[in-house]
């Protein structure tokens, strides 16, 4: 069994575990990223973040290179899934002012779209050689005693132990360390996000691609049951290619295909007969496979930390994509733990004051996430309902 000895050992290496490990380590912490996959690649499709969280990741230095590989969004445009028709053309509400309890976010907001593979392979070039390991799957967490005179203890299944003063728990909706905190298992949505690229040339030069594009099919569903099917897409790359994401709510969700390289003729007979063509047309000149990313519910845990564990990221707090603040929120969490151990060291009063800070501001952004049933035609002037 080979041991090692950390001041922060974060688990799980997405955007919650990397700028947190980017953070830490420019204040002079020690802090380790261990992560399950055997090795980074492209995969996870497109994200957004808006310019908050980037306003966090400029206090690292982030901003410039987090810009280098992001597009900006002229705002989002809805269209009529069968004929493609224009219904509203819009920039992005902020949090305020669809559902979230934030005064101060009401109005309009900045986002940017990007490509997580992109995105993470950013952060990883900021993070010091050897501090972040990969193909280490937690099995088991153990607590430091209650006089605080021992470490914690993560155990991973390569057979490695890692000593810590504090564990970060970063590792997803579907989180081993959280069993500790809570039994809430993660559980199947009933909506799927379907997501593969094409290039940007392929579109009409009346089609915008500085903005995101949203294909609205609930008349052609059941909305009050759920169930129905839509399309969206952004830039990313420097506008070069576009990402799309088909999503499936209720019905068909795939799950007895390969999620990796989903049949086409099975993923285009859920939509209607009548379909803007542009959508078909981006499928056919993928550059890439379909591949089906299932999303999972599983409620904000009511105890983010014990002793000097806490739960971070998707772990504690995970959404579903509808206000695009996953990845924004996994980054303020960062910013949040920084200022928390700037003022009171690496301790687990440091932990209980991140705690305070974020769990209630995440817990209005879930409940916001899951209801919102936000009529593209009441936001009109700027974001503010007609």
């Amino acid at each position: 069994m080979t041991e090692n000895s950390v001041e922060v050992a974060i688990i799980g290496g997405g955007i919650a575990g990397l700028t947190t490990a980017i953070a830490l380590n420019r204040a002079g912490v020690d802090a380790q990223v261990f992560e399950q996959a055997p090795a980074y690649g492209e995969i996870g499709g497109h994200l957004t973040i808006d310019d908050p969280a980037i306003a966090v990741l400029a206090r690292w230095g982030l901003d410039q290179k987090f810009h280098d590989i992001s597009c900006q969004l002229e705002g989002m445009q809805v269209k009529k899934l069968d004929t493609g028709e224009e219904v509203v053309s819009m920039p992005f509400p902020d949090l305020g002012s669809l559902g979230v309890n934030d005064d101060g976010r009401m109005g309009t907001r900045v986002v940017h779209s990007f490509l997580r593979a992109d995105f993470l392979g950013m952060l990883l070039a900021e993070i010091p050689e050897g501090k972040v390991h990969v193909g280490h799957r937690l099995t088991a967490l153990q607590n430091a005693d209650d006089g605080g005179n021992s470490n914690t203890v993560a155990t991973f299944e390569n057979g490695t132990e890692v000593s810590a003063t504090v564990i970060l728990a970063a590792d997803g909706v579907r989180s081993l360390a959280r069993k500790m905190f809570d039994d809430v298992p993660a559980v199947a949505a009933g909506h799927t996000v379907l997501r593969t690229m094409c290039s940007a040339d392929i579109l009409p030069d009346d089609l915008p691609t500085n903005r995101m594009l949203f294909w609205d099919g609930w008349a052609f569903g059941d909305k009050a049951a759920g169930v129905g099917v839509h399309a969206l897409t952004v830039p990313v790359r420097g506008e070069k290619f576009i990402s799309v994401d088909l999503q499936f709510q209720g019905g068909d969700q795939l799950e007895d295909c390969n999620p990796s390289d989903l049949p086409v003729d099975r993923v285009m007979g859920r939509y209607p007969d009548t379909l803007d063509p542009i959508i078909s047309k981006m499928i056919e000149a993928r550059v890439e496979p379909l591949a089906a990313y299932p999303l999972f519910d599983r409620p904000v845990a009511n105890k983010w930390v014990d002793g000097r564990i806490a739960l971070m990221g998707d772990a504690a707090h995970s959404m579903r994509p509808n206000l695009g603040q996953g990845g924004c929120q996994s980054i303020h969490d960062a910013g949040a733990i920084a200022d928390a151990f700037a003022e009171h060291g690496v301790t687990h009063e440091a932990l209980k004051v991140y705690e305070a800070v974020r769990k209630p501001y995440t817990q209005s952004i879930v409940e916001a996430a899951k209801n919102i049933q936000v009529d593209p035609k009441a936001w009109k002037d700027k974001g503010k309902p007609a």
